[in-house]
Formats: C-alpha cells, structure tokens, sequence
C-alpha cells in the first residue's frame, strides 16, 4: 500500500458525554429523591402481599400510608422543588450536605414504616420537612423574583404536612381530643399532596396541553401586575380545601368531599380548561387529561359513597394525583437529560404504564366492596401498580444519571 497516497478523511469522533458530578445532584436533587420516591411506593405497596402472605406481622395500614403519601409523594415533591425552586427565584441551590441528611432521614422513615415504628418514621420525616421549610425561606428572602402565584398552595401543602405529622406526635405522648387524630392523616396525606399538584400543575401542566401559561409572569422581586389576584385565588381554593379536612373530622364526610370537589374543580376549570385544549396529543397528554378527570371522580366518588372513602380514595391518590405526579417527573427528567424532545414522540409505553397502574387501583378498590375477594385483590392490585411503576421506570428513570449536556 502506498502510504503516500492521499486518504480519505477520518470520521469525526463524538465527544464523550459528561459524567454526572455532585454539583448536578446539587442543583438537579430530583436525580435522588425520585428513585427513591419509587423505592417507597414499591415498599409501600409490598407491605400488603407480605401481610397476607404471612411474611410481615404488623397491620400494614398506618406503614402503606405513610410510605405512600409521604414516601412516594413526598419525594417527588422535595425532588421537584429542590431542583424548580430556586430557579424559579432566581436564588442559589440547597447545600449538598443538606440533601445527603434528607437521604439518611428518608432511609430511616422507609426502614421504620416498614417494621411498624411509625413514631420514628414521624419524626423522621417532620425533620426533613422543617429542614426544607427552613432552606427555602432563607432562599426566599434572599430572591431576585416571584414565584408562580400559584405556588402559595405549597406553602400551605407544607403547612398541612407539618401539623399532621407533628399532631401525630404530640399524640404519643399528649392525650387528644379524638378529632385531631381524624384530621391528622387528611392534612399530613391529602393537604400535603393536593395542594402542592394544584399549584405546580397550574404552571407546568399548561405545557402538555398546549393551554396559555397564565402563571408565567415577567422576573420582578415585587409580584407584578396581575400575580395577586391569581394567589388569592388559590389561597382561597387550598384554605376551602383546608377547612374540608376540619369539616370531614366533625364527621360530615360528605359535605367535606363535596367542598373539596367543588373547590379543586373550580381551581381546575379556571386553570387548566381542558375543553380548550382540543383532541390531538400523544399517550403522555392522553393520559394527563384522564388523570385530571380522575382527581375530580375520586372527589367525587366519596361525596356519594362515603361508606367506601378509604378505598374510593385510590382514584384520587393513584388514578389522578399519582399519575400526575409521575408524567411530571417524566417532564423533569427528560427536560434535564438532553431528551426535551422525546416527550413528542408518541411515548407508547406511557398506555401500558398508566393502563397497569388504573387496573391496580380498579383492583384495590374492589376488594372493599367485595370482601370475600379482598386480600387476593390486594394483592394483585399491588402487583399491577408495581409493574406499571416498574415500566415508567424502566422507560424514564435511567436519564437520571444523564446530565444535560447545555
């Protein structure tokens, strides 16, 4: 060969992709607190197979509740906001070392539920709340803009979360009148999840719908001009909700659910109108739209059968809330791996997960009303949201680890 010979030019070479630092984790918390917001679900979940299949002593009530309503949720959202929030205000991230003690904290509130501490798990988690409280008001003084209006719902979501979970508290050692230990789970549970989806979905949501962003207002340290009286709006709408949880303690169930519905649909309605956001959309837009509606029916659903509000619960918390919160964090972790545009495409898998996850729901639900049937529909409803869960993982959770390249 004649090495003379002129050759054709070499491929260019990609350059390698950035490793993930621990300034990214800084920044983008939610690359660690959603697996481990989905570690807690499948932990919570698990509970009921180990109970009926003799593996696990306790009643898994009070553990299956907190691992999801606090677990499951709770990371998702101190993810969401750890990353969002100081954006949104233009101020600097949370410390590092703050986030590894919210790991150590969450790793203990996992582990106690699960062994039936539930007093340590309380504890535990009031931590991590006051801690975060704490961290975003030092932020918040020191902000160059305005949050979203709608964002004073998380305010009061934290608010719930923290009297819930402290009234829990205070019971072990305090004796209570009986209605604080009724409104306990509603604010430490539904106020800490309902709110804070309302708010964020308000801002976020408008994006998947092709909806005008009503909440996106010009950077002002002052709000500007028409930030107030969207804030008062919702501060009425989660103060509505608030007051429900202290009606449905009294022990007028329906009438508080009525409220709530009335409430969180007209919150709805005003922000996030879904007959004008038309027909066209993928399974992500798809499925967000029957999510929205399930919030609603399962509002709803308890009004008219109050009998059944622990298991007509799950359409809220799981068929609506839950899936919110998860095509959420899809958009998170896509916008932040470099893959903002794979959301377009039609995301096929996305029929599969929600489908499972609907079925499980639909499963528990009917072993309450069926309960002869109830421990195999418990169980197989929590097979099905682990393996619609474990799909959404398979599809989405890996791009935690890819930073974005801009």
């Amino acid at each position: 060969m004649d090495r003379t010979a002129p050759t054709s030019p070499a491929p260019a070479q990609t350059a390698p992709r950035r490793k993930l630092s621990l300034a990214d984790l800084r920044e983008e918390p939610f690359r660690l607190f959603f697996p481990l917001g989905v570690l807690a679900g499948l932990l919570g979940v698990a509970m009921w197979p180990l109970y009926f299949g003799g593996y696990l002593e306790i009643y898994p009530g009070a553990g299956h509740t907190r691992l999801m309503g606090q677990g499951f949720f709770g990371a998702f959202i101190f993810g969401f906001l750890g990353t969002a929030l100081p954006r949104m205000i233009a101020a600097k991230p949370f410390l590092l070392t703050m986030f590894g003690a919210f790991a150590v904290l969450f790793g203990v509130f996992m582990a106690e539920n699960m062994i039936g501490n539930t007093q340590v798990a309380d504890g535990a988690f009031l931590a991590i709340l006051l801690m975060f409280v704490f961290a975003a008001g030092i932020r918040f003084v020191q902000r160059k803009d305005v949050p979203p209006p709608g964002f004073i719902l998380i305010a009061l979501s934290f608010a719930c979360a923290i009297a819930g979970t402290a009234i829990g508290l205070i019971g072990e050692w305090v004796a209570l009148n009986g209605m604080w230990f009724r409104v306990r789970p509603l604010l430490a549970y539904q106020g800490f999840v309902l709110l804070p989806i309302l708010g964020v979905g308000a801002f976020i949501l408008p994006k998947f719908l092709k909806l005008e962003n009503t909440h996106n207002f010009p950077e002002s340290v002052r709000p500007p001009e028409g930030w107030w009286p969207k804030a008062l709006f919702a501060l009425a709408v989660g103060l509505a909700i608030v007051a429900s949880f202290f009606i449905e303690a009294q022990g007028w169930v329906r009438p508080a659910y009525a409220l709530r519905f009335l409430a969180a649909a007209s919150y709805l309605c005003r922000e996030l109108p879904l007959w004008k956001s038309g027909l066209s959309g993928n399974a992500i837009t798809w499925t967000l739209r029957g999510a929205m509606l399930m919030v609603l029916l399962g509002l709803l659903a308890v009004a008219i059968l109050p009998a059944y509000r622990i298991g007509l619960l799950h359409i809220l918390l799981i068929g609506g809330l839950g899936l919110i919160t998860i095509i959420v964090a899809t958009r998170v972790i896509f916008g932040h791996s470099g893959n903002g545009a794979a959301l377009m495409q039609p995301n096929r898998w996305m029929w599969w997960c929600a489908g499972l996850i609907v079925i499980g729901m639909a499963t528990r639900i009917s072993g309450d009303f069926l309960p002869h049937i109830l421990a195999s529909h418990y169980n197989y409803g929590a097979l099905c949201w682990a393996i619609g869960m474990g799909i959404w993982s398979w599809k989405v959770l890996p791009k935690v680890l890819v930073p974005d390249e801009e």
